[in-house]
């Protein structure tokens, strides 16, 4: 494998595929939430919550994680817009997979229903007092970015399919 065909860790490919597996589930579970029967719903949405959170400082501690040790290489093949638009797609991914999180934390503490983390304990945000002006805000916004997420990895899904079957170059490999 020469330089411009190196991919990424065994543990970076663990957590983008980890990370993948946990917010596809809860793009596609949080559709069902308001939906289940009452007894289910608080647990259901303690572990929604603190799923969330978790994804929060998974995606920060990916950040971090991709700032020390940078990322492979495109091909030299890859076009330059095809690059700027990969680029583009992955760091809004990055935003939107923190800011999502981040707006569902601050709407239930403003709504006065801390997460509870898996049961163990309370998360409160210092500084944010119970506000159900703020707490519809951020509900709004956070369902909004879902769609907005929804999108993104369509794109990116769609690009690395792109590159496996139509360029047939090693850029999808770089991740498996």
């Amino acid at each position: 494998m020469n330089k411009q065909e190196v991919g990424y860790s065994a543990g970076f490919k663990f957590l983008h595929w980890f990370i993948a597996f946990i917010a596809i589930l809860m793009l596609i579970g949080s559709y069902f939430l308001e939906d289940l029967p009452e007894q289910y719903r608080g647990f259901a949405f303690m572990l929604h919550k603190s799923f969330g959170i978790s994804l929060l400082f998974l995606m920060l501690f990916r950040l971090i994680w991709i700032w020390r040790t940078g990322k492979p290489p495109l091909p030299l093949s890859v076009p330059l817009w095809e690059r700027i638009l990969s680029s583009t797609v992955q760091y809004a991914l990055y935003f939107f997979m923190i800011a999502m999180p981040l707006c569902g934390w601050i709407m239930a503490v403003a709504a006065n229903k801390a997460p509870y983390f898996f049961g163990l304990f309370h998360l409160s945000i210092p500084g944010i007092k119970p506000n159900q002006a703020l707490s519809h805000l951020m509900k709004e916004t956070h369902n909004t970015i879902a769609w907005v997420i929804i999108v993104l990895v369509i794109l990116h899904i769609a690009g690395a399919i792109k590159h496996y079957f139509i360029d047939k170059d090693k850029v999808l490999q770089r991740m498996l």
